[in-house]
């Protein structure tokens, strides 16, 4: 894995561009050895069927060029874990995330509590990794920044624990005003019933429910939360970009402006 980027050395708040277009991200959640590996510490229950899907969402991911943003858990070796085995501890092999889930190109950024993201990070890494001792992803300060500020009009989540992880995450973009997709069969659970319920709760907060083979097959994603276009600095906002979140009240005018264009209903 790459090392993890100095902090300070190459912070700064520069816009970052992508050299094409970036429509839609991949979003990967702790998709680590003690989750998906039969003698892993706390294997998810229906791994056997999330597996070949999740392996589809990443060779997609590499033939179309999409970006992926991955979480890795990571807990000291004397973290309480509320009466778990001990799972994802620091440089342990259970902590490593499943081979197939590395893209060639990528970066490990450790949750240092600074906001310092490299330059260009989206342009000169295919596969951005962020380590998180939270449940949520955004608790790493540099995964909110980039996941607050990159415009995307598609967020697409996957990954493990449904019923924790993945639900925080998912929460956590959707008050960010994000669009989040959630791929239903890339996720893996503990408790069937738990990650039902928890499916239910994102999807009524805003999240799409869709299968492993709508977002491979499908051009055209649903879209809920309208992507910022507006200026920026002069200069035309493109998908992937870095920038400064505008306004609750610039947003609501793009928004509104959108519902009355689509006759009142959501865009697709």
């Amino acid at each position: 894995m790459a090392p993890a980027a100095s902090a300070g050395a190459e912070a700064g708040m520069s816009t970052v561009q992508r050299r094409r277009p970036c429509d839609r991200i991949l979003i990967d959640i702790n998709t680590q050895c003690d989750y998906l590996l039969p003698r892993g510490a706390v294997p998810v229950l229906n791994r056997n069927d999330i597996i070949p899907n999740i392996r589809k969402l990443f060779e997609w991911a590499r033939g179309r060029g999409v970006p992926v943003i991955s979480s890795l858990d990571a807990h000291r070796p004397d973290e309480p874990l509320n009466g778990l085995p001990r799972y994802c501890v620091d440089r342990t092999p259970g902590q490593k995330k499943l081979p197939f889930t590395l893209l060639p190109r990528r970066i490990l950024l450790d949750g240092d509590n600074t906001l310092d993201l490299p330059p260009e990070v989206l342009t000169r890494y295919r596969q951005i990794i962020f380590a998180k001792r939270t449940r949520d992803l955004l608790g790493n300060p540099k995964a909110d920044r980039l996941l607050s500020e990159i415009v995307s009009p598609h967020l697409i989540l996957f990954g493990v624990v449904a019923e924790h992880c993945v639900k925080a995450t998912a929460l956590a973009l959707l008050i960010r005003q994000r669009n989040v997709i959630v791929v239903r069969d890339a996720c893996g659970y503990w408790n069937a019933p738990d990650a039902e319920l928890a499916m239910r709760q994102v999807e009524a907060k805003g999240a799409f429910l869709l299968s492993t083979e709508q977002i491979i097959s499908m051009e055209t994603l649903p879209l809920r939360v309208v992507p910022m276009t507006e200026p920026h600095d002069g200069e035309p906002v493109r998908p992937g970009a870095l920038v400064r979140s505008p306004t609750v009240a610039s947003r609501d005018r793009v928004a509104a402006s959108a519902r009355r264009q689509s006759g009142g209903r959501w865009l697709a």
